[in-house]
């Protein structure tokens, strides 16, 4: 046996068992940190959907604290930055506009 025929042995053993035996090794390593950055992502996700509901509901308090201070029935009236009664319905959802009042 030449050395070219026992290098070349070596190197088509090596590649043949080594390739899959790297392949598995990464992937068992690289599986934790994967799974860490998808469940990052998805709270952050989380994150943005949470932010654009709470402005929903600021909107909606400021639209309800403006009805009952219209109608008398708030015991200290409204003193932060809220909008104007006129712009009050702008800035709520189809939802939240009534053609009537409920009290």
């Amino acid at each position: 046996m030449e050395m070219t025929e026992a290098v070349m042995i070596i190197m088509v053993t090596g590649m043949t068992v080594g390739v899959p035996l790297l392949g598995l090794t990464l992937r068992f390593a690289l599986k934790p940190v994967v799974e860490t950055w998808l469940r990052v992502r998805e709270v952050q996700a989380r994150g943005q959907v949470a932010a654009g509901e709470l402005e929903g509901l600021r909107a909606r308090v400021a639209h309800l604290e403006h009805m009952l201070d219209r109608h008398g029935m708030l015991e200290h009236p409204v003193t932060r930055g809220t909008p104007e009664p006129r712009e009050l319905p702008e800035h709520l959802s189809a939802v939240v506009r009534v053609d009537r009042e409920r009290v």
